[in-house]
């Protein structure tokens, strides 16, 4: 990938030019064509959607259906099944609050904080699927998905190790359970071609700003058939098609589940910033994170004390040092204008079954460089003769 090319496109890079950023799991950088996108849509088109007559508000209408019907696009999806959201927190509460549903809750040992929490919230029964080599072990994973899983949820990329979930196979699986499987899309969509028709899964999510778009705007997706049948998560103006004092009549999805005034602007970033991914294609990018995840790898094994939990061919290094603690290792990595996340990566389960308080995570993204895996290495190295006396 021609990064010093893209980078040119990042402000963030041309005010903080000796920054390696390599927290790319926890949000992305924006481009300017995003940041540009959203500046548009205030400056010419700022107004109420779906309510106003005049033409200021048919213009930003217009720009918000267009924005749903391109990102559907992107992720194989139709308009309608493609629910404005947050992120992917407030799409799995509203999932877990929203399903009629009884049975048992299938979770990986792996999942995020925001995919566990909401339906523990809602499921009394829970049974976590173990993790082998840094993936759901689909062999514990027969044995625990059965006539009684209601709902089997699975990150599509760890946030921890890095590493691609066999999705298709615990699709199968929940499936031949009559077991509704919810994808947490937040790490794939960003580096894999998206296509959840083909995935198959039942519902799915995903955050903007991981992807180059702006903060608080996501995707939940849901199979058509599956929204008409949920009720609304919240409700208000926007979503309804009549009111009286005895009844009330909500709008079909996606419009029944967006109550109040959207995130219109974010919706307007996020397409932009799936129109910036376009010029890529998905393998070039999920290659070049590998890529510099391979190298980094292979620095970080020539020092003692390093440990590296991220198995081969992962999109993310994580780490722990036996002379300090992470986040020591994240604070001399500070100083050397190396950004990386260090902590429990909101998967305190998977740290407890490591023995481990947290990990350094290294996350690249299109616009590192090797320059960025040496620069951090150093800082390690740098971490390794304060702390190792």
């Amino acid at each position: 990938m021609e990064t010093g090319k893209i980078r040119d496109d990042f402000p963030i890079f041309q005010e903080r030019t000796e920054l390696s950023y390599l927290d790319n799991a926890a949000t992305t950088q924006k481009p300017a064509q995003v940041i540009e996108a959203v500046e548009k849509f205030y400056s010419q088109n700022n107004s109420n959607v779906g309510r106003g007559l005049y033409d200021l508000a048919a213009d930003s209408t217009k720009a918000y259906s267009q924005a749903r019907k391109n990102i559907a696009e992107f992720i194989g999806a139709d308009a309608d099944e493609t629910v404005f959201v947050r992120g992917c927190t407030e799409a799995v509460n509203l999932l877990a609050s929203s399903l009629d549903i009884e049975g048992r809750m299938a979770l990986p040992e792996l999942a995020h904080h925001s995919e566990q929490l909401p339906w523990r919230e809602n499921f009394e029964e829970i049974d976590f699927m173990p993790v082998k080599d840094g993936k759901i072990d689909i062999d514990a994973a027969e044995k625990i998905i059965t006539e009684k899983t209601a709902v089997v949820s699975v990150p599509h990329v760890s946030n921890v190790y890095g590493t691609v979930q066999p999705v298709e196979q615990l699709v199968e699986l929940a499936h031949e359970n009559d077991a509704l499987v919810v994808l947490d899309a937040a790490q794939s969509v960003p580096s894999m071609e998206i296509d959840f028709h083909s995935l198959d899964v039942d519902f799915a999510m995903f955050s903007g700003h991981k992807m180059l778009g702006p903060t608080g705007i996501g995707v939940l997706y849901g199979k058509r058939n599956l929204l008409e049948e949920m009720m609304p998560y919240q409700v208000g103006g926007g979503m309804v098609d009549s009111v009286t004092k005895q009844e009330v009549e909500y709008k079909p999805a996606p419009e029944k589940f967006e109550a109040g005034t959207p995130n219109i602007a974010g919706a307007v970033g996020l397409s932009a910033a799936v129109d910036y991914l376009r010029q890529f294609e998905p393998e070039e990018i999920l290659e070049h994170e590998r890529e510099l995840n391979r190298y980094l790898v292979k620095q970080l094994r020539t020092i003692e004390g390093i440990k590296v939990l991220s198995p081969g061919e992962a999109t993310i290094t994580s780490f722990t040092a036996e002379f300090a603690h992470p986040h020591d290792i994240a604070e001399v990595l500070n100083q050397n204008n190396v950004a990386v996340r260090a902590g429990n990566h909101c998967a305190q389960p998977l740290m407890e079954k490591h023995g481990i308080n947290g990990t350094v995570r290294a996350s690249p993204y299109i616009y590192n460089t090797e320059k960025d895996v040496r620069r951090l290495v150093r800082a390690v190295k740098e971490a390794k003769r304060v702390f190792d006396v």
